[in-house]
């Protein structure tokens, strides 16, 4: 089974070719898929009749009357609708039907990003930032003067006067003097270490040795 563009008054019309006995549709109320709708996997067809030629004034070389989801009637030549493939696990026409809408979807997916492509504002032709305004540049030469003006010129941290080193000097023997010239948390006297272990032996007393909450009874 193949699908294929036939030639009418209007342009052209897709339809079945070579088509598997076994995909042929009869019985009314079959799951039927028409030849324009042979890649869209979610929408549901229903036989309602088929017409042979010559049966039917209004299909006088034959056809079908089909009903979509929605209760519409739709109709189609003979060379047209077949039975839906998942109908009759007809596995060749559903990896066809798989790999067209696998196609069907990356190129819709080109197509978005030519369009997105063709939305966004063109460039100038020219890369990295663009150069400062008139009025950005005098801002900022203003600026750069300021603040050599207040730095006199020199990078980096200004250095102490006489009375801040001084100052600094006398917190730091201070400093040595409160602490010994140790750095760290000073030791527990002998008295605060006595008091502790005679905590820790209650501790243990009552607990027997053991750690955690006690077991209940």
């Amino acid at each position: 089974m193949r699908i294929i563009e036939k030639q009418w008054k209007y342009g052209v019309y897709p339809a079945y070719t070579e088509v598997e006995p076994e995909l042929e549709a009869q019985v009314p109320g079959t799951r039927v898929l028409p030849a324009p709708f042979f890649y869209e996997k979610r929408l549901f067809f229903y036989l309602i009749k088929r017409w042979e030629p010559g049966q039917h004034k209004s299909f006088p070389n034959g056809g079908f009357e089909v009903r979509d989801e929605g209760g519409g009637l739709r109709n189609y030549d003979l060379d047209q609708v077949i039975i839906h493939p998942a109908v009759i696990k007809h596995q060749k026409t559903l990896d066809k039907m798989k790999r067209r809408a696998e196609k069907e979807m990356k190129k819709r997916q080109r197509q978005l990003q030519r369009r997105e492509k063709q939305m966004k504002p063109a460039g100038t032709g020219k890369r990295g930032r663009r150069p400062l305004s008139a009025e950005e540049k005098a801002k900022r030469e203003a600026e750069k003067v300021a603040r050599h003006a207040i730095s006199g010129g020199k990078r980096g941290r200004r250095p102490l006067s006489p009375e801040e080193k001084a100052k600094r000097e006398a917190d730091k023997v201070t400093k040595q003097a409160t602490t010994g010239g140790k750095r760290g948390r000073k030791p527990l006297s002998s008295d605060e270490k006595a008091r502790r272990e005679m905590e820790k032996a209650k501790v243990r007393a009552r607990s027997g040795g053991k750690r955690g909450r006690p077991k209940r009874s």
